[in-house]
């Protein structure tokens, strides 16, 4: 499959809307959408965001919560 022809048929499909991917998996559950979601992002350098999930980001088909940032790396902590 070719990702430019699959967003490209997503947007036409979906007029002046902004297409979203949706699905009813529970956000600990794996998802092919988040497979589709990376794939996408990964292919056509772009950034799709989970709506209304600013603490979680996808992982292997996954949404895992996001680790606070650390101000030090963690060869720093060793010291």
């Amino acid at each position: 499959m070719n990702p430019k022809n699959v967003f490209d048929h997503l947007e036409s499909i979906t007029g002046n809307n902004e297409p979203v991917l949706m699905c009813h998996c529970a956000k600990t559950k794996f998802c092919h959408r988040h497979l589709v979601a990376d794939w996408l992002e990964k292919n056509l350098k772009i950034k799709i965001e989970e709506f209304n999930k600013a603490d979680f980001e996808r992982k292997d088909g996954y949404l895992t919560k996001r680790k606070d940032p650390s101000l030090f790396s963690s060869e720093d902590q060793k010291q």
